[in-house]
């Protein structure tokens, strides 16, 4: 079971609509990019390796046609484990990102928490989207379901 809240900021969609920005507003990304989806338990043993880490994760999406710079939009659990995204990262419109709990190197749609421990709490928790200003934009919450390992939001 999820639960999602969301809501459009009407001033970046009017700002957008009636001086056609080409670069969108900071407040254009909570209207545009959405959670997607929280793999919360990955198959197997939780052994904490890096690869393990890596296959819990987040995912969240670009409805737009237009890229948007996430700079500093953070994505936060009921603990407040906190990811922050990088500097100059930008979304191109249309694409779903996946932000690993593990270590890598980045690339444009593979990002990585860098943590040493599990993020997702395997009995439910709640992942809120927010801005840089800490402006929550859009959650997904879920609890845990017998056979189930991942929620789409």
């Amino acid at each position: 079971m999820f639960v999602r809240r969301f809501s459009l900021p009407i001033a970046a969609a009017v700002i957008t609509a009636v001086v056609g920005l080409a670069v969108p507003l900071p407040a254009m990304a909570a209207s545009s990019v959405v959670l997607t989806g929280i793999q919360y338990d990955p198959a197997g043993k939780d052994t904490r390796t890096n690869a393990h880490l890596n296959l819990e994760y987040f995912s969240i999406r670009n409805v737009s046609t237009r890229a948007i710079n996430l700079s500093g939009y953070r994505v936060k659990d009921v603990a407040n484990h906190t990811y922050v995204f990088p500097r100059g990262y930008v979304l191109k419109g249309r694409t779903t990102a996946v932000v690993h709990t593990g270590k890598n190197r980045n690339t444009a749609v593979q990002l990585y928490w860098n943590q040493g421990n599990y993020i997702w709490n395997n009995t439910g928790d709640t992942a809120r989207f927010q801005t840089p200003a800490g402006k929550t934009f859009d959650t997904c919450t879920y609890k845990a379901v017998t056979g189930r390992a991942r929620v789409a939001c």
